[in-house]
């Protein structure tokens, strides 16, 4: 298979010497050769894998609560005015 180093170069926006070319063209052909040989591997029989290990991402159960209340905001007076919260002034700085 050939490999089109101009067109990678371009879409990584890379610019190789010369001199790299040859050994990335071979690297990039031994690659491609190593995931042709992995077709040829039956797998039908495998589960597919989720995790490497039995650890699992344990997550709480979503439990709905009150949130905060208009009128308690507004309590804070120095954060909130004109129905809206105030915050410092980023864009312009």
């Amino acid at each position: 298979m050939k490999i089109d180093l101009e067109r990678i170069e371009a879409l990584a926006a890379i610019k190789l010497e010369e001199n790299e070319r040859e050994s990335i063209e071979n690297d990039l052909s031994n690659i491609i050769a190593y995931f042709e040989n992995l077709k040829e591997v039956d797998t039908s029989s495998v589960e597919p894998l989720i995790y490497m290990d039995e650890a699992r991402l344990n997550l709480r159960e979503d439990m709905v609560k009150d949130g905060l209340k208009k009128a308690d905001i507004e309590k804070l007076r120095e954060l909130f005015g004109d129905g809206f919260f105030k915050v410092k002034k980023i864009i312009g700085e």
